[in-house]
């Protein structure tokens, strides 16, 4: 195989890592968001009325929608956990393809630095999450793409196909999450510099930053009291610098040495609008999680990730690169990513980082130790076992799910919302996350708890004496 053709198939390289790294986990079991989605949105409604079923965010409209119309397509003999997942992960392989074709047009062709970066991006732990997440953010990756091909076209000679890419693009990332409006903002940012250079007066540069504002009032004008509820929901993270954290440190995670080029890139831009624009895109974490009255949780800046791609290509094709340099570059890289991958459970301590809300580091339901369909078969020990209490905590949703699926005859009492069950039968038992606190469920419920099993992440208990009679 001659050097032209070793370059010509390169380019496939970074969906080959994506598809080989995160087709592992597209067995692994569902946690609580995701069977939320499935098992209240879309399995038991149609796609009219996914739409009209805005109660909560974890309806990401077009995402459900289209989860919807895949399982409609489902082969009998296929694990459906496994099946649903495949369609993140053609989400997520459709972004590479996507940012691969872009990089070949914003530079005539691909280089090997885009390609490190892809790289990069297709291996980390972000995308082996969301591109196997019964989740919307895979999609939202794509219409991101598909945003930044029409952003380019609207500023390179082909406005019609731009916008034609562009606006349902931004519809259809809006309709998946509205906080998608940070990353299409990012992609305006982005585009920016292709703009005039009185900007101020370049009327595509207002298209491309009014159109995501349109979309969300298109979308969700006909569901707006249940749109407007959900800010009432109150639900964020638990700090605002460990959000920072968190998200800057999947960043980190995801590119390592790649943002020195980005940081030297900044200094080095041409011109004062490309420097600074390049920084914004950066520093949007920073506005919802400062403006906001509380902090979001840190997956809704997981769609720009795509656009940090971008502007790391950018950076690395501006350094004048030697094959010996190129090789240093790489293994010193290679080398810091094994570090920072070997000490992640090390760094998210340090940070204060709870395993519960942690989705990009090192998520709890990603540990060797996450199973709750290892619950099932223990309730069949135990013929006297009629009555199971589920704590908010032990993620009560999958455990129904899979329930259901091995048809268990257990009279199932979930939390959910919690503090729901108000009374149990005397000789009801209880599964609770292990470090629940048991003494507060006794005390709720007027009865000790003694230990039966311990089953992965969970803990089974059964009911004792009342309190007071010990």
């Amino acid at each position: 195989m001659t050097l032209e053709h070793c370059k010509r198939y390169a380019v496939w390289l970074p969906l080959l890592c994506g598809a080989g790294g995160a087709s592992f986990f597209l067995g692994r079991e569902l946690w609580f968001d995701e069977a939320l989605t499935v098992t209240n949105f879309m399995l038991p409604l149609s796609p009219g009325e996914i739409y009209r079923a805005y109660t909560i965010p974890n309806n990401q409209i077009v995402y459900t929608v289209a989860l919807k119309l895949w399982d409609s397509v489902m082969p009998e003999a296929a694990d459906p956990v496994a099946f649903w997942r495949t369609l993140s992960l053609l989400f997520g392989l459709g972004t590479v393809g996507l940012l691969t074709a872009f990089r070949r047009r914003v530079g005539g062709s691909v280089r090997w630095s885009d390609l490190w970066v892809l790289c990069a991006l297709a291996l980390s732990p972000v995308f082996r999450n969301y591109a196997t997440a019964l989740r919307g953010y895979a999609l939202s990756w794509l219409w991101i793409a598909l945003a930044l091909h029409g952003a380019y076209d609207i500023f390179h000679g082909r406005p019609g196909r731009g916008w034609t890419l562009y606006t349902p693009a931004a519809l259809g990332a809006v309709g998946t999450v509205p906080t998608n409006l940070l990353a299409l903002g990012a992609v305006v940012l982005y585009a920016w510099p292709w703009s005039r250079r009185d900007f101020w007066r370049d009327g595509r540069l207002w298209g491309l930053a009014l159109t995501p504002l349109l979309a969300l009032a298109l979308f969700y004008l006909p569901i707006l009291p249940m749109f407007l509820n959900t800010f009432t929901l109150n639900e964020g993270f638990s700090g605002r610098f460990r959000a920072l954290a968190l998200v800057y440190g999947a960043a980190a995670l995801t590119f390592g040495l790649l943002l020195a080029a980005e940081a030297a890139r900044w200094k080095a831009a041409p011109e004062w609008r490309t420097r600074w624009g390049r920084a914004a895109v950066w520093l949007l974490v920073f506005v919802p999680v400062f403006c906001l009255h509380q902090a979001p949780f840190p997956r809704v800046f997981s769609p720009l990730f795509p656009v940090f791609a971008m502007l790391l290509c950018d950076a690395l094709t501006a350094v004048r690169w030697t094959r010996g340099k190129a090789l240093t570059a790489v293994a010193a890289w290679a080398a810091a990513q094994f570090l920072l991958n070997a000490s992640l459970p090390m760094l998210a301590a340090r940070a204060g980082l709870s395993r519960y809300e942690d989705d990009y580091l090192a998520p709890w339901y990603m540990a060797p130790d996450y199973s709750v369909r290892r619950l099932l078969p223990e309730l069949r020990e135990h013929p006297d076992l009629r009555t199971l209490f589920l704590s908010f905590n032990s993620d009560p949703c999958p455990i129904l799910f899979y329930a259901a699926l091995a048809d268990c005859r257990v009279d199932f009492q979930p939390d959910l919302p919690y503090g729901r069950v108000k009374t149990l039968p005397p000789d009801a038992w209880f599964a609770l996350r292990g470090d629940d606190d048991v003494r507060s469920f006794e005390t709720r419920f007027g009865r000790t708890l003694i230990p039966a099993e311990a089953i992965g992440h969970l803990r089974l208990y059964r009911s004792g004496a009342p309190l007071g009679k010990r």
